[in-house]
């Protein structure tokens, strides 16, 4: 079972899994699945996919923090929510993030070809081996936020990260590419499919 089947369940029936509605509980709750997890070695393998929806779990932090501008970057949802609402009522805004968060669909996406000087900027930013073919930006519909992915030739990579904002998204790209980006976009869409798979990027080291 994923973290969004478990929270599924736990939300359906609060008063049996954490003893009633509390932010506090349920993030216990998780975290002990979790390390229970850990000590049975019974780490599932994601199934594949290919889109970037889903969106994965892991994201869940940065689509509370981008719904309510929250600027503390070390911060989880438990520790946003609990800031703005408290206990009970951070549980309640906690049901309805979950809720939109699982339901997420695109506005539009962008899409640049990487020529031979942005492969080469990457690469000496990045250290890394493979070469990108492309990157690519979506929208969230409702405004929320920005979600994005590198194409390799095996592999889409998406980032561990949703932007609050499409200057941001486009300042990353810049960022990582070097100079400005001829973006191709596509408007009136709600999911982004690839021939490839989509995994998303590992933790970056502190």
């Amino acid at each position: 079972m994923n973290n969004m089947e478990l929270i599924e369940m736990m939300l359906a029936k609060p008063y049996v899994m954490t003893g009633g509605e509390s932010l506090t509980a349920l993030k216990f709750f998780l975290n002990g699945y979790a390390f229970c997890q850990l000590e049975k070695m019974m780490l599932e393998k994601p199934e594949p996919k290919y889109s970037l929806l889903p969106v994965d779990w892991r994201l869940f932090t940065d689509y509370v923090r981008c719904s309510l501008t929250y600027n503390e970057p070390k911060a989880d949802w438990y520790d946003i929510l609990m800031t703005y609402f408290g206990d009970k009522e951070g549980y309640r805004m906690f049901v309805g993030y979950f809720d939109s968060f699982r339901k997420i669909e695109l506005r539009s996406y962008r899409k640049v070809s990487l020529d031979d000087e942005q492969q080469a900027h990457y690469i000496s930013q990045t250290g890394a081996k493979r070469v990108p073919r492309a990157m690519y930006i979506a929208s969230i519909e409702g405004h929320v936020g920005w979600l994005s992915a590198v194409e390799f030739d095996d592999e889409i990579m998406q980032q561990r990260c949703i932007f609050s904002g499409e200057d941001k998204v486009l300042a990353a790209a810049k960022e990582m590419f070097g100079g400005e980006l001829s973006w191709f976009e596509i408007t009136g869409v709600d999911k982004l499919h690839f021939k490839k798979e989509v995994r998303l990027e590992l933790p970056k080291k502190m």
